[in-house]
């Protein structure tokens, strides 16, 4: 099983262009984590299965509380505030991590489901699983974290922007990870952030740049491997936004497949 993340230190350099076109010219399976605002959808289409996505937050029985503040103190994100006759549960602050309810003597405290999203199935000629999160959530870590498990095999990882903990946690335990960048000064900063968590996480990289033939001369000014150029083309742009894939560079996305699978040996 191999798993390819594709990621990128900002918005808009054409990361969902790489990650649809990879998985659908090469039939590997993809995943869109990026839940905040998933698009991969709007290329592959087909029979849609969804699953409602639930994590856990406290619920304060104030019959038994005595307002000890233990769980209050236990809580690393400041979730739970306690007053002299009164306790508040902030559930955006929550991470459900359980330390509350464990440390509660009196049994105070129940957790309980609710929904923060949904996880949708799409059967095409490829696999297309992505999250939705719903809106007021503040948190997709957990909706991603669900679509993870539903790797079974090979997959095409299309990552949330930036490098926050929603990229973090997309690209931890990718086999590789392909960072995707434009020739413009804004996307060679963020990149270079990008690199930055990469090394750190120790996953293997490279780069492939969109939009190659902007002026700017971004290739030596990267210390990575490129491992592929997407060309400036108003027909590619035309393409996607239309929502279809880019047949005529199908070429294009085997070959860079075939590079990736080459540094995994």
């Amino acid at each position: 099983m191999v798993k390819i993340a594709i990621a990128s230190g900002k918005g808009g350099t054409g990361k969902t262009t790489l990650a649809v076109n990879l998985a659908y010219f090469n039939g590997v399976d993809l995943f869109d984590l990026d839940v905040e605002e998933p698009n991969c959808h709007l290329f592959i289409k087909g029979e849609k299965r969804e699953e409602i996505v639930c994590r856990k937050v406290p619920s304060i029985d104030e019959s038994r509380c005595d307002y000890c503040g233990i769980c209050r103190d236990v809580c690393e994100f400041h979730a739970i505030v306690v007053l002299k006759d009164k306790i508040y549960v902030m559930p955006e602050l929550c991470h459900s991590c359980g330390a509350c309810s464990y440390f509660c003597s009196k049994r105070a405290i129940e957790e309980v489901e609710i929904p923060i999203g949904k996880i949708v199935e799409v059967n095409s000629k490829i696999k297309l699983t992505y999250g939705i999160l719903n809106v007021g959530e503040t948190t997709p870590v957990p909706i991603i974290k669900q679509v993870k498990k539903k790797i079974k095999g090979d997959a095409i990882i299309d990552c949330p922007p930036g490098t926050s903990c929603p990229m973090v946690e997309s690209v931890r335990d990718a086999d590789y990870c392909i960072l995707v960048c434009e020739p413009t000064p804004f996307s060679l900063h963020d990149l270079k952030l990008a690199m930055s968590v990469l090394d750190k996480l120790e996953v293997s990289y490279g780069v492939v740049i969109n939009k190659h033939g902007l002026p700017f001369n971004i290739e030596d000014k990267i210390d990575a491997d490129i491992i592929g150029r997407i060309p400036f083309s108003k027909r590619i742009a035309e393409s996607y936004s239309r929502g279809e894939l880019l047949h005529d560079y199908a070429d294009l996305f085997r070959e860079i497949y075939e590079v990736i699978k080459c540094r995994l040996q």
